[in-house]
């Protein structure tokens, strides 16, 4: 690798490495094969001050050969390093010999600093470890750019990765990345970084019998995933549950895996080419169909515990599932893949009508269940479900035409006809809305069916009054709605709740109650991502703030909402009376005085008056 492309986005890392070698005598790059530990190191080694010494133990020849465990006469160097820096590159091919070694000579010689490379770390006393990871995308794009002369896509951010694939590109090879493309035999080095499949498979060499299962069936996960998906979706024979966790933290110390902590604890990824490598070997070891399945079941089960738990715990379930929509969406990628299991697609896409309505993923939804209910048209209760989340999806999304068809074939019940009254009051029927959604409601309420039924119908009521003109009565539903949400802990519907109430409240002559409430169903809506929510909350904002006298941010904020509008592209339907407070509102098309128009984070923060 050249000197330039070794350094792109590593600038933090350097000064790490630099900073903990001022602080301890022994410290260890590691990380997955091909990350830029051996670059990386012999950067700092560059830069440092006083006596360097490097020694090279990455070499292709069999450890057990070596006397002492150090290639050749390598070996007769070290006792004579008793100052400065020794740098070791490539611990791991031997590390069980070289840590002693490496220890002895440490309390031998006081002076004596080392910098270590290696998948895992040496287990020493006073060892400070530091883990290189992927580059971010920026950097691995401008790093492929600067080795092939071309934009592509690197299918991680391994820098190996991206000089393999730049050779690849130079031989006119396609972009589309295999294992076997991502090699270049005439790469100088190691001959197991002429290509990803022989870097990797050193790893795969180090692993134990059951490592080697769990990577493979580790395989299966897009995006990662925690130790209880782990548990269940690798733990069949001959792994039980205790080996499952002690391979997982055996494939971490290896730079196999790579271990993260966020709000809702640690989880677990494989790096895309090792994970292509793991894919492999399940083929290999023909458990690709039941593994996948094992995958589904863990999915649909964690599905249907949110959407018991959906009411109550709303914020951290749309975490959650967000967190995991890669695998929920690889998941259902594979049972639509083959007829024989559509039903589990239907069943799957139904039971995440959260996850689609809820949080901003609408066309996404709707799209996976058109594929799944085309699929498979045997009637039942998981066909019937999947057809009342498309419709409700459909609705959202402005196709009303197509939820009819779908609430057609759905039969009779509460939920289709509170479905059937939301399409009513888009297609004007104001009065066939509120006869629809009484007859729902009264279904709901002999199935106790709080939510996504009865609490939701107060929407509905308060969206056809306002419509109708009937604002005192809308604003008696809302409140009502709004006090039982509040009892419920039901927040999604709360919000869109305030927002109605803002705009009845605006209509009612009372626009500082309106800010109020509008910034309150704002700041919920922010925590389910939905766009639409979002793009609707900014403009009533936009536009109250304008009408109370704050004309330039009330611009600013509509100039916004109308780039989110657009953004959706027509995929969302407005409500008629928030475009006409909008229009009194009188936006000027020179938007508050040249300032520039903010993305739809920045609107969201404006509006909420988290700005300066």
């Amino acid at each position: 690798m050249d000197g330039f492309a070794g350094f792109i986005g590593r600038d933090a890392e350097i000064g790490k490495v630099e900073a903990a070698l001022r602080r301890a005598r022994l410290v260890t790059v590691t990380g997955p094969p091909g990350v830029g530990k051996s670059t990386l190191a012999r950067r700092v080694a560059a830069r440092a001050g006083g006596r360097v010494t490097v020694v090279d133990l990455d070499d292709d020849g069999d450890p057990s050969d070596l006397p002492g465990g150090l290639p050749g006469d390598k070996a007769a160097e070290l006792p004579e390093v008793t100052a400065g820096l020794l740098v070791l590159d490539g611990c791991d091919r031997a590390i069980d010999e070289i840590a002693p070694r490496v220890r002895a000579l440490m309390q031998a010689n006081p002076r004596l600093r080392v910098l270590a490379t290696s998948r895992q770390s040496l287990t020493l006393p006073g060892e400070q470890v530091i883990v290189l990871t992927e580059l971010g995308p920026d950097a691995r794009a401008a790093l492929l750019e600067h080795l092939a002369g071309q934009a592509a896509e690197p299918p991680d951010g391994l820098p190996l990765t991206a000089e393999l694939l730049a050779a690849a590109l130079r031989r006119g090879e396609p972009a589309d990345v295999t294992l076997d493309r991502l090699a270049d035999p005439g790469r100088p080095g190691p001959s197991r970084h002429t290509s990803m499949r022989t870097a990797i498979g050193a790893s795969h060499e180090a692993c134990t019998a059951a490592e080697r299962i769990l990577w493979a069936r580790a395989s299966v996960f897009a995006g990662g995933f925690d130790l209880e998906a782990a548990q269940r979706v690798c733990g069949a024979a001959p792994l039980d549950e205790d080996a499952v966790l002690g391979a997982v933290a055996a494939l971490v110390d290896k730079s196999v895996l790579v271990r993260s902590e966020g709000p809702l604890g640690v989880r677990f990824r494989l790096v895309e080419s090792l994970r292509m490598f793991g894919a492999e070997w399940l083929d290999r070891l023909g458990e690709t169909p039941y593994v996948q399945e094992w995958h589904f079941e863990h999915f649909i089960r964690l599905a249907r515990q949110a959407e018991r738990e959906w009411q109550g715990g709303q914020v951290w379930w749309y975490q959650r599932m967000r967190l995991e929509a890669p695998n929920l969406r690889q998941t259902l990628e594979w049972r639509l893949a083959d007829p024989g299991t559509a039903e589990q697609a239907q069943d799957l896409g139904g039971t995440l009508w959260f996850l689609w309505a809820c949080c901003g993923l609408q066309r996404e939804g709707a799209g996976y269940l058109d594929r799944a209910l085309a699929a498979r048209d045997e009637p039942g209760p998981v066909r019937t479900k999947a057809l009342l989340t498309s419709a409700w999806l459909d609705g959202a999304l402005g196709d009303l035409a197509g939820a009819e068809r779908r609430l057609a074939e759905c039969g009779d019940g509460p939920r289709a006809a509170h479905l059937a009254a939301v399409v009513a009051v888009q297609r004007g029927d104001l009065r066939g809305a509120l006869r629809l959604i009484g007859d729902a409601r009264s279904g709901h309420r002999r199935q106790s069916d709080m939510f996504p039924g009865f609490l939701s119908s107060y929407v509905v009521i308060a969206t056809t009054l306002l419509r109708m003109g009937n604002v005192s009565g809308a604003v008696t539903v809302l409140r009502e709605g709004r006090d039982l949400c509040g009892t419920a802990g039901e927040s999604w519907t709360r919000s869109h709740l305030d927002h109605l109430l803002a705009q009845a409240e605006y209509l009612r002559g009372d626009a500082g109650q309106a800010l109020g409430h509008a910034r309150d169903a704002l700041r919920v809506a922010r925590l389910f991502g939905d766009v639409a929510a979002l793009a609707a909350g900014v403009e009533l904002v936009g536009a109250l703030s304008a009408l109370s006298g704050d004309v330039k941010d009330g611009e600013l904020l509509l100039a916004s909402a109308a780039g989110m509008w657009a953004e959706l592209d027509g995929h969302s339907l407005r409500s008629p009376v928030l475009a006409e407070i909008a229009a009194q509102a009188g936006a000027s098309p020179d938007v508050a005085a040249g300032r520039p128009v903010p993305g739809p984070e920045e609107a969201v923060a404006l509006a909420l008056q988290e700005t300066d």
